[in-house]
Formats: structure tokens, sequence, C-alpha cells
């Protein structure tokens, strides 16, 4: 999983060489580049690995925009595309909006679902679709896996009835009956590099952070005194998995990092690997961060043993 920059096209044919079987972009207008362009830039310069965007939601574009970037990521990379489906977190919170409710995503997917069978559906008491002609190249159906995005139990519970695969965070015990993948951050130390490297808050730093801005009061405290209420949703996700703010090296130590991520020795984070293995896991979506080619290397090392 990549958070988009203009060099992620680059990053994701070094994935495909490495044996990553997907490669999925995050889609947050407010602080990444666009999905969509790095998915198209990436398909020319791959031919297996499977390409999607997590999350696209209910709420951040229109339904029919998405299903024809869908369709279209189909045309140029045929049988590799796929998506996740969520409520959204920092695309709807770096706008002041709340995420979607499992509700709105249920009916999301299934009429996105209907738009890339080729059918129309009523929105708005209008009747929609994709219509596009054999000029433009892209083709229906454009049928392809659509995976969920979730973690409470109401959230799962809609995932395993409404996706192919439920992506959720790493835990002990499967939360779903059906396919079920999740999420890994951190870093694979190599043999010489210590916890408290720069290189290591660099690339396990941004995934420490996220979880500050989910759960702590002190970091809640810090930004509510440096910045006034209409701009803290903007300061407190600014710099979400891709980098580190002022006030987040405040509070990101190795010790929390150690605490947050999955960082530790190749030999610790293929232990780890084993125990989701053993708890049902079958697909981890690992993000790199900081020098991503390296990190890309050292998890596929790990996991391939």
């Amino acid at each position: 999983m990549f958070a988009t920059s203009v060099a992620t096209p680059e990053h994701i044919a070094h994935a495909e060489k490495l044996g990553f079987q997907y490669a999925f972009v995050y889609d947050s207008p407010s602080i990444y580049a666009d999905p969509w362009m790095a998915l198209a830039r990436a398909a020319e310069r791959t031919s297996r690995i499977q390409l999607g965007v997590a999350v696209i939601t209910p709420r951040l574009r229109h339904i029919v925009a998405s299903a024809c970037a869908l369709a279209t990521l189909n045309a140029l990379a045929p049988g590799r595309a796929l998506v996740v489906v969520g409520v959204g977190f920092t695309s709807q919170l770096l706008l002041g909006q709340k995420p979607a409710r499992w509700g709105e995503v249920a009916a999301f997917v299934t009429a996105l679902r209907s738009l890339l069978a080729g059918d129309e559906i009523i929105l708005d008491d209008r009747v929609v679709g994709l219509f596009q002609s054999p000029p433009t190249g892209v083709s229906l159906p454009a049928t392809m896996p659509v995976w969920v995005a979730a973690n409470g139990p109401k959230g799962c519970a809609t995932a395993d009835t409404i996706g192919d695969v439920v992506l959720t965070s790493a835990r002990a015990v499967k939360p779903v009956n059906g396919h079920w993948a999740v999420t890994l951050h951190g870093v694979v130390l190599d043999n010489d590099e210590s916890p408290e490297s720069d290189s290591v808050l660099a690339s396990a730093g941004p995934a420490a952070a996220f979880a500050l801005h989910r759960t702590s009061a002190e970091f809640a405290d810090a930004i509510s005194a440096q910045f006034p209420a209409e701009r803290r949703h903007i300061e407190t996700h600014r710099s979400h998995l891709i980098d580190l703010t002022p006030t987040d090296r405040q509070f990101v130590t190795p010790d929390h990092i150690r605490r947050s991520t999955i960082t530790g020795t190749p030999e610790e984070v293929r232990a780890r690997l084993d125990t989701l293995s053993a708890a049902g896991v079958e697909t981890v979506l690992y993000q790199p961060a900081g020098d991503i080619p390296r990190r890309l290397e050292s998890f596929a090392r790990i996991a391939s043993q």
C-alpha cells in the first residue's frame, strides 16, 4: 500500500519485481497525489501486479466518476483492477466532514457493482450509468473484486456481507467469516540499523503518528493549544501516513514506534506474520514509507521465507 506520490508508479513497478501481488494507493486529495493518475502510470510500467485504490468512499467522489475511473483502469490493466470501499477517514476529516455510514457503504458497493457490470441504476430519481462507446477504449462489463475496509463489529459484519475480501487492521482473532486481509505498518530493521535512527523515524514514524491522531489525548491537547478550532482537523491529519509534522515529532519516540507499528528485527516481523497466518489472515498489505524501495526489499525478504 502506498501513500500516493508522483513517485508511486515507479515504486509499484519495483514492488512487482520483488514479487508483491497487490499495489493499492491511498485516496485523500487534500494531502496525496491523485490515485487514478498514479495507477494509470503504474499500469504502463507493470504486467502482473494487481492495481487498486484503498479506499474509495460514497461521499468523496460521485459514484459514476469512480466507476468510470475503475473501468478505465481495467482497460489499461485488463484483469488487474480492483478496489477497496470504506467509510473514509482522513479523506473526509480533512474536508471537515464525517465518515460515511455503513448503510451508505453497502448501497454504494451494490450500485458500483451494477455500474461496472454495465447496468443502469436509479440515482436521485434519475437513470444513470456508464455509456462509453467503442472509440473510448473502455468496455463493459468491467467486473472486478470489491474489497471493503472495516474495523469495528458493525463494519466488519457489513463488510463480510458485501465485500469479496474484508480489509482490516491486524488482530489475533478473525473478525469475519469470509476472506480476510490486514494492513501492516513499520520497518524490518537491517542488521546494523538502530530503532532510534533517523531512517527508522522516517519510515515508521508516520504510522506511529497515526496512532497518536486516533487515541492520544496529549496529542489532541497539543493541537488544540497551537491551532484555532477551524484548523484542527487539518493540522491533526496533515501528513497522515506519509510524513511527520513538527507536532508529531514531539510525541513519536522509539518506544512509541515499537508499540504502535510492526517495527522489529527480521525474526520479530516474521514471527508476527506467522501469528497472523495462524489466525486465518490470507493477505497482508504492507505500507512502506521513508526510503520506500529499501523498505519494500526488506519486507519482501522476510515475507517470502
